[in-house]
């Protein structure tokens, strides 16, 4: 299978992956409580009586990067660890997803109502969009619930931000003559854009060599109340970016694609080809402007960026990230490294609960892997078959879920991801 094949594959069954974080997102919402105490020793397991098919135990070779597209990728990775959630400082806005956004080409569904040509022309880096709303409807209706969205964007240098973060009002101002300017309170250099009668205010602001966007919407014209809630935004966003190290745009094709030493440790389909850094999208043409399970593939998330991922569904309030310290997602499968021991014997033990809770069916686990339960999903659509069998496993900190279309193929996939951690420790 080719890589883009693969990636193909993962964005039709993106939509079925998000039952998958659904349960794990009310699991992960108590990582920071009680902890079950785990066996703390490692086994020495024979590896050779697994059941592995024709997969492969070894990790593949990291390839050296050469190329920037790869680069931008995983800075919008980077820029995940400081976008902040919606939920962070307003507890209504507790649904939501995230995206990639590493070309200009996919701003465009920021805020479909304002013009964005101007993120394309000097010569956007990298970003990254996490939304928040208040409805668990997908997706949410302007008008029918309260929604925002922070996006961050990176360019190559302070200036070209605002000149950005100018453009953008100035063109939709050019092209639109209902738009009127908006104040933000405490952020004088802010662009709010509004329409007259209208629920919805986008607004843009330089910092730094970053543009933020806050989208905003209700279900009442209310400039003031949109307003408000732009600058509590910001706020809490920019301090955040002050504490971020851009990768500077010449080194962006010499990032490494395993800095955290995590994607060899995840199993790959094609045992041949390194999982090379890509964004996907969630979602059908009708909701393509709301974010459901776009993480990417062949991308490594830290803390932050996790709780973009599992802390929603509104289970963001309670989402406590800390023992998570990174994951890595290849496809539908994904790997997360834990502080420690206990915290990943505690999470193993909750997502089998409440993947039993959730009506998921239990199945027979692969012989030889001490720590593994797998389900057969629950109305898993046709369009999503290879995600029917989920096997969730842990070795030491590491904690894996992968998948496959039949109970055997889970199974065999389990065992080989369970062969592949032991073969990194």
């Amino acid at each position: 299978m080719t890589n883009d094949e693969f990636r193909r594959r993962a964005r039709r069954r993106a939509m079925a992956c998000a039952a998958s974080l659904t349960v794990l997102a009310g699991v992960l919402g108590g990582c920071g409580g009680e902890v079950v105490p785990g066996n703390a020793r490692q086994s020495t397991p024979n590896l050779a009586a697994l059941d592995m098919g024709e997969l492969s135990a070894q990790p593949i070779a990291v390839p050296a990067n050469d190329n920037d597209t790869y680069g931008r990728v995983m800075e919008s990775a980077r820029l995940a660890e400081v976008v902040v959630k919606p939920a962070d400082f307003d507890k209504d806005l507790s649904y939501g997803g995230s995206a990639l956004l590493p070309t200009p080409g996919r701003t465009a569904v920021l805020a479909p109502e304002i013009a964005l040509q101007p993120i394309a022309q000097y010569g956007m880096i990298a970003g990254y969009a996490v939304n928040g709303t208040d409805s668990p409807a997908t997706p949410p209706a302007v008008g029918d619930s309260k929604i925002l969205r922070m996006t961050v964007l990176s360019f190559r240098a302070d200036p070209i931000a605002r000149l950005v973060a100018g453009r953008i009002a100035a063109a939709d101002m050019a092209r639109n003559p209902d738009t009127i300017r908006i104040a933000i309170p405490g952020f004088d250099d802010a662009y709010g854009i509004s329409r007259k009668r209208s629920p919805v205010l986008v607004t843009a602001l330089a910092h730094k060599s970053f543009v933020v966007v806050v989208y905003a919407a209700d279900r009442v014209v209310d400039a003031a109340a949109l307003s408000a809630r732009a600058s509590a935004a910001l706020a809490a966003e920019l301090p955040l970016l002050d504490g971020f190290v851009p990768t500077a745009p010449d080194k962006l094709s010499a990032m490494p694609f395993d800095g955290d030493d995590m994607l060899r440790r995840l199993l790959h389909p094609d045992a041949t080809a390194w999982p090379y850094p890509a964004a996907n999208q969630a979602g059908t043409p009708a909701d393509t402007n709301w974010f459901g399970f776009a993480h990417g593939t062949g991308v490594v998330y830290g803390p932050r960026g996790i709780t973009h991922l599992f802390g929603q569904g509104g289970a963001a309030e309670k989402f406590e990230p800390d023992p998570i310290e990174r994951a890595a997602f290849i496809g539908d499968w994904w790997l997360m490294r834990l502080s420690d021991l206990a915290h990943t014997r505690s999470m193993h033990d909750r997502v089998v609960a409440a993947a039993t809770a959730n009506g998921d069916t239990p199945v027979a686990t692969p012989a030889g892997v001490p720590d593994a339960a797998c389900f057969r999903g629950k109305d898993v659509p046709d369009n999503a078959r290879e995600t029917r069998y989920r096997c969730f496993l842990m070795d030491g900190r590491y904690w894996a879920v992968v998948s496959g279309q039949d109970e055997k193929t889970a199974r065999q996939r389990a065992a080989a991801q369970y062969a592949l951690l032991v073969n990194t420790r």
